[in-house]
């Protein structure tokens, strides 16, 4: 067995996919792979802000409503549209909001501080230079770096982007990826539950996991043989990234995933962890494919997906963020000398810092649902001493 920490630093040696162009409207939760430089201007021109009226700031200087400036209007300009011409002292264009401003005018007067009579503008108050004007290139220049190397995109990332000129963009790959759960007590999500058979929950939980991530995963019930799990897992590397498997780890008679990892060669990485639960947890790599074993118990494979298997998943989409922070401890809590343990616990906020409960005295399957972060007790720490500050791990 290796430590909670040296399967971290595996974790962290994994290389992402490689990149791949996609369009924009692909792009959402994928991680930029270089740098995106702005094509474009963002505005493309210098526009107007309000509805109102183009001027020359030193002709309304001293405009008040006691003391309105007459104004010659010119014409009208919309969004999309352009003046011809050059707005001279004395003169003015009606504008409205987004349209380009006219030469010659360097503020735009609101509407509310106007009235208009014919060709004839009153001025009510000033417009310095630059007023409800949106200069060009203000939101982003053509050269400028509009996003990133290892940005995970969000929609306002694709909203800069395409204000910048940009329609494909440049990010790893998303892992393909298959779900087996293993076990011939297993029945199928939905499927009548006789006695002595257990629903596949596992193989629900990283499907929906990996969804989250934005990974549409295949996934597979494979009975306890030997002969047909290694045939079927063959197939399977053949077309994905990583498989992530459910049960089989420990020593039992029945359990064929390691041995089925030996048949197909798969070079270990790390093979179990000191941490609990999930310490059957295994890593191994044969061609261009990852194997991420994982316990069959449902908090062991829930804590193994969450710290280990889950980084891995996004170190192969190039995102590299890290799901921690701070909180003080409420309570007191033990650990072991000789592993790293893992403790469901529900997260709260006091005044300005944030509080970790450990959740007790509840079923496993209820305290996974309840819960929203994982207290680690490191390896070698006997017990937590009530109100100290400890690193958690969110789960949502």
């Amino acid at each position: 067995m290796i430590s909670l920490e040296q399967a971290r630093e595996k974790i962290c040696q994994l290389a992402p996919l490689v990149p791949e162009r996609v369009e924009l409207s692909q792009a959402l939760g994928r991680v930029c792979a270089r740098d995106v430089v702005a094509v474009a201007d963002c505005p493309s021109v210098s526009a107007s802000l309000k509805d109102g009226y183009a001027v020359r700031s030193g002709d309304v200087e001293q405009a008040s409503p006691e003391c309105p400036v007459v104004l010659y209007c010119l014409g009208t300009v919309g969004a999309g549209g352009e003046f011809h011409g050059r707005v001279g002292s004395g003169q003015t264009v009606r504008i409205m909001t987004g349209a380009p401003v006219p030469a010659g005018a360097d503020g735009v007067l609101s509407s509310e501080f106007a009235r208009q009579e014919g060709n004839r503008v009153l001025a009510l108050a000033n417009a310095r230079p630059g007023r409800n004007i949106l200069q060009q290139g203000s939101d982003i220049r053509a050269g400028e770096v509009a996003v990133a190397a290892g940005t995970r995109l969000g929609p306002a990332h694709l909203g800069l982007l395409a204000a910048a000129g940009i329609g494909e963009v440049e990010v790893h790959g998303r892992p393909r990826v298959a779900v087996v759960a293993t076990g011939s007590e297993l029945v199928a999500p939905g499927a009548i539950i006789t006695r002595g058979r257990v629903a596949a929950s596992n193989l629900v939980t990283l499907v929906a996991a990996l969804a989250e991530l934005g990974i549409r995963a295949e996934a597979r019930i494979i009975r306890d043989d030997l002969e047909s799990l290694h045939r079927e897992l063959a197939i399977l590397a053949q077309d994905h990234d990583l498989i992530l498997t459910c049960g089989g780890v420990l020593d039992g008679d029945r359990d064929f995933t390691l041995r089925a990892m030996d048949r197909l060669g798969v070079e270990s990485i790390f093979r179990r962890v000191r941490m609990g639960p999930g310490k059957g947890v295994c890593l191994g790599r044969r061609a261009g494919c990852l194997f991420f074993n994982l316990p069959g118990g449902p908090p062991s494979n829930h804590v193994a997906w969450l710290l280990l298997a889950r980084p891995a998943v996004q170190r192969l989409c190039g995102w590299c963020e890290s799901p921690t922070l701070e909180a003080r401890l409420t309570r007191p809590v033990k650990g072991r000398r000789d592993w790293s343990q893992l403790l469901y616990a529900r997260l709260d906020r006091e005044g300005a810092e944030n509080t970790v409960t450990p959740l007790v005295e509840m079923t496993r399957l209820e305290t996974m649902a309840r819960a929203d972060c994982l207290l680690e007790i490191p390896d070698g720490c006997a017990e937590l001493a009530a109100n100290t500050l400890q690193n958690v791990w969110k789960i949502r």
